[in-house]
């Protein structure tokens, strides 16, 4: 991922695959979560990636691998999602709170997971649509 930013890769799933397969920067996650406030060890935690091998890569400036990629990608996705459904400035108490449909969990907490993944987008859809979550 050259010099393209995140949010220029929103919306182009070619482009997200081939971004995810090379790796990101984490530099440019950072870059894309900066203005929304969340704290990079908890989110990383929380989609259990490796805190030392993040700092590690930020530190030479390298590329995440594959699977930490896809796992921010999928915060990424979600966050753009949640801001267009119920607002930017809801998206981090929501991402964080615990919703009924799914299980009492929260939502940042299933997105180390394809599956965790659907089911958040799934919440999402259901309060686009008008069914509580």
């Amino acid at each position: 991922m050259a010099n393209i930013t995140i949010k220029e890769l929103l919306g182009d799933p070619i482009k997200e695959i081939e971004t995810i397969r090379s790796g990101v920067l984490p530099q440019h996650i950072e870059d894309y979560l900066s203005p929304y406030e969340y704290v990079m060890k908890d989110v990383l935690q929380r989609l259990d990636i490796p805190s030392s091998t993040y700092k590690s890569k930020k530190g030479r400036k390298q590329v995440l691998d594959s699977a930490a990629s896809e796992k921010l990608m999928r915060l990424v996705s979600v966050i753009k999602v949640a801001g267009e459904i119920i607002g930017e400035s809801e998206t981090k108490d929501w991402l964080y709170r615990e919703i009924p449909s799914l299980g009492n969990r929260k939502p940042i907490d299933l997105l180390d997971t394809e599956v965790g993944h659907r089911l958040v987008e799934q919440a999402l859809q259901q309060i686009k649509y008008g069914v509580y979550s």
